[in-house]
């Protein structure tokens, strides 16, 4: 987020009419400003929601540089010391990021929504957060109760002991059926996964260290980041997805020319294994890190056949034998409806298998999952969840570990079915830690199973669901 914000400023058209105003003869402030609030008012003015949201990050932009050339503070939160509920008009990533998780123990905001930048950072770093409350500045008072889960903030002057919850710095994540791990994105989202308990992460992803950039990061840049992560999270594992760029995530410096459907063509495994600038570097700093740190180990994303994990599975062991150093663990993301009908083909290659539900669930359905659909057409379709358990089952006949690092895992309703289905391990957000582990715990796998079996019998998505958050009337499912 930060790196794409840095391409804003790049942007030739703001160039220009930075440049015009300061030749009208305005402040450098002003002349900022108004370059900036041009495009914000041009993005506020569309009808599209998530696209009025992206005004505030062009504005952000334009603080931003504001303060690189006055040598101000470019963050709002320069001075926070001690553990605090952050109350702001505004924030953005970058104030976000400016601190460490630990001093943040929630954040209320006047402005923004659920897709603004500040609200998802928030999430990935498990903090709780409200936004758009109207007033909340001028309300604040000495202290303040914040259930980020209800969106609910109640602000007092002095301490009300009934409304404080004890609450433990790590959760209990022991003794659940299933492995809890969170996905993480970044260095900072993986330490806030440790600080929160979870038992490992499932999805580091490593596209941050590739986007908003004019070159790939180097071999040297790679470890140092995979490396803090496996020390953060020791001795649990931490399953390092290589590069899934492509599609949506382009690499302008890579000049791969532009596809008629990106998202159904070189993007993932196989545009990583197509460039040796890519997967060189990644596979030797990968190797190194696993030569220190026996907690790494390696997922391949966007697989469609059995001979791309061979040749990447050559790569990675040529570079262990040059380094004298063990193979990691190496798996693949199961996104591809065929490669879960097939998942036994890779017998022997692989040592374990991570169901990507989002991507798995957008191609099995025709449905972009970045657009709005009806749930019929979401996680809890039959013929999904079906293909789904028939994974599972496969992964359990060639005698590999099969977890889930989509969204599906970190929904209560989702993780009891997948827990039902077998699953070895469940990876989400940290935000959604907590819930998932209430959900889950005093369980039992046998009941789990059946719960799962009668909604993969369901006719549709809501009385699957139903079947799985115990709300659905004791008739059996039709035959």
């Amino acid at each position: 987020m930060l790196e794409a914000q840095a391409l804003l400023v790049r942007d030739e058209a703001l160039h220009r009419s930075l440049a015009e105003n300061l030749a009208a003869g305005r402040p450098l402030p002003d002349a900022i400003a108004t370059a900036v609030d041009g495009y914000a008012a041009q993005l506020e003015a569309l009808e599209d929601d998530y696209l009025r949201a992206r005004a505030a990050d062009v504005r952000e932009a334009g603080r931003l540089l504001l303060a690189e050339l006055t040598s101000g503070g470019a963050s709002r939160l320069d001075g926070l010391e001690r553990p605090s509920v952050v109350v702001a008009e505004e924030l953005a990533p970058a104030d976000l990021l400016s601190v460490p998780p630990e001093l943040l123990l929630a954040v209320v905001t006047e402005t923004g929504g659920r897709q603004s930048h500040a609200a998802i950072v928030a999430r990935e770093l498990g903090v709780p957060a409200v936004v758009a409350v109207a007033g909340a500045v001028a309300a604040a008072g000495a202290f303040a109760a914040v259930d980020g889960g209800e969106g609910t903030v109640r602000f007092s002057d002095r301490l009300d002991a009934s409304a404080v919850r004890a609450r433990s710095p790590q959760l209990d994540l022991a003794g659940l059926p299933v492995r809890i791990m969170a996905n993480a994105g970044s260095v900072a989202a993986a330490r806030a996964a440790a600080a929160a308990g979870a038992r490992g992460i499932g999805l580091f992803r490593t596209e941050f260290l590739y986007l908003g950039r004019e070159q790939a990061p180097s071999e040297e840049e790679q470890a140092e980041v995979y490396a803090s992560v496996c020390t953060a999270l020791h001795p649990h594992p931490v399953l390092v997805r290589t590069l899934d760029a492509g599609s949506d995530k382009t690499l302008p410096y890579l000049g791969v020319a532009v596809e008629p459907n990106p998202a159904l063509g070189r993007r993932g495994i196989r545009l990583w294994l197509d460039q040796p600038q890519l997967h060189g570097p990644q596979v030797r700093a990968l190797i190194a890190t696993a030569r220190e740190h026996t907690n790494l180990q390696v997922m391949l994303p966007m697989v469609g056949s059995r001979a791309e994990v061979e040749v990447a599975r050559a790569l990675f062991t040529a570079e262990a034998e040059r380094q004298r150093t063990r193979l990691p663990r190496l798996g693949i993301m199961v996104e591809l409806p065929a490669v879960a009908a097939a998942l036994d083909s890779f017998a022997g290659l692989i040592e374990f298998a991570s169901l990507g539900t989002n991507d798995l669930g957008q191609y099995a359905l025709g449905a972009d999952r970045e657009l709005s659909w009806d749930a019929e057409l979401g996680e809890f379709h039959p013929g999904l969840l079906r293909l789904i358990r028939g994974a599972v089952e496969l992964g359990r006949r060639i005698g590999i570990e099969v977890g889930v690092c989509g969204e599906m895992a970190g929904a209560p309703a989702g993780a009891r079915f997948l827990v039902g289905c077998g699953v070895s391990s469940l990876s989400m957000a940290v935000g959604s830690l907590a819930t998932v582990a209430a959900a889950l715990r005093g369980s039992d796998r046998e009941d789990l199973r059946r719960q799962a079996e009668a909604a993969t019998a369901e006719p549709d998505a809501a009385r699957a669901r139903a079947r799985l958050s115990g709300g659905l009337d004791p008739r059996p499912a039709p035959s």
